[in-house]
């Protein structure tokens, strides 16, 4: 969107795939300060079609061609991890911020190289973990941070949907969901709690694309937390999503649903009129109204204007490609534990 009064950051888009047109280019349209220079797709009737949707001024089907014709503050890169691993060091290596979606890549030693690479380059890189951005973890993350919450002591989620295949040439699904899917979870626990110190994982398997995990974790923090990660629960894979973290502390705890609600027994009660009653609940629970504009209250256009302004240097911080480096070194100590049975210092694997 054309804006004169106000600095703009030219970005372009690799990949016009379904999510990439779905949850991430038809933001640009409400951030003034983002001008979309380019769109990128090896076929080219897709991206042709989002130049003219999305109001791209040039589309292309070659990255280097595109990264050489056109001076860019960025550039997204949305599709799956191995393209995002073959395709952010063309981007790095220029000096140019990038943004991937999650996972950076399918192993942590790959993420981690893409890490370096930016390091060594002095750009930074943002991975799509949205949720950090959804705004019942932004209001969770405000309470815990308070005085009123006090200390964090414990966390558990609950994240659960129907059967996962097998995908990017990983063989087991099992593998493939705490890369491909959970990873999302390993960033927010961390998000609220710090790093991994220990960790331990179970494993039941009921088909070979449906079973779970419970995984027990301590934090550097000291804060204990427990997952139970399932593909188990529901019928279709990825209609049918139910995601649950209860944050808990002294006296009071915060609990948040499925992205959408948000509940806080606080320290105080509220009331005296029946000092024999509780529990006192402070309740955050959206109209349709509210929620109306999913983009913004499930993080994918809060992630897009952050991406944007860090490259406008006003903005900082958010996900970055250590933070994607580390949910995938949790991933792997996941999937080691459960195998082995063994309990994984994260330090050593």
């Amino acid at each position: 969107m054309a804006n004169d009064n106000k600095a703009q950051a030219k970005v372009a888009v690799v990949g016009c795939g379904n999510f990439s047109t779905r949850s991430i280019l038809p933001n640009f349209a409400f951030i003034p300060s983002a001008d979309l220079v380019a769109v990128c797709d090896i076929v080219e009737e897709k991206a042709k079609q989002c130049a003219r949707r999305f109001g791209a001024r040039r589309f292309y089907t070659d990255i280097d061609r595109m990264l050489e014709n056109e001076e860019l503050d960025g550039v997204f890169i949305i599709g799956p991890a191995p393209m995002h691993y073959e395709l952010a060091p063309k981007v790095l290596s220029r000096g140019i911020p990038v943004y991937v979606e999650k996972p950076p890549a399918i192993t942590s030693q790959q993420a981690k190289e893409l890490a370096e690479l930016a390091d060594s380059k002095g750009v930074f890189g943002q991975v799509g973990f949205m949720k950090r951005f959804c705004d019942v973890y932004r209001m969770a993350k405000e309470i815990v941070s308070s005085d009123e919450f006090g200390r964090l002591y414990f966390v558990r989620c609950k994240f659960a949907q129907g059967p996962y295949p097998s995908i990017w040439g990983i063989e087991q699904p099992c593998k493939a969901m705490l890369i491909g899917q959970l990873c999302h979870i390993f960033d927010l626990v961390r998000f609220f709690c710090g790093d991994v110190r220990r960790l331990h994982a179970l494993y039941r398997e009921v088909t070979s694309t449906q079973f779970f995990f419970i995984v027990n974790i301590e934090f550097e923090t000291g804060i204990l937390g427990q997952l139970y990660l399932s593909s188990l629960d529901c019928k279709q894979g990825f209609r049918d999503i139910c995601e649950v973290l209860e944050l808990v502390g002294y006296e009071n705890y915060v609990v948040c649903e499925d992205m959408l609600r948000l509940y806080w027994q606080g320290k105080e009660e509220f009331v005296t009129a029946a000092p024999h009653a509780g529990r006192y609940l402070k309740v955050f629970s959206p109209t349709w109204t509210g929620i109306i504009d999913s983009r913004r209250a499930f993080g994918y256009f809060n992630e897009v204007e952050h991406f944007v302004k860090r490259c406008l240097g006003e903005a900082s911080g958010g996900p970055d490609l250590w933070d994607g480096y580390w949910s995938l070194r949790i991933a792997e100590a996941v999937y080691e534990s459960a195998m082995s049975g063994k309990a994984i210092e994260m330090q050593s694997c």
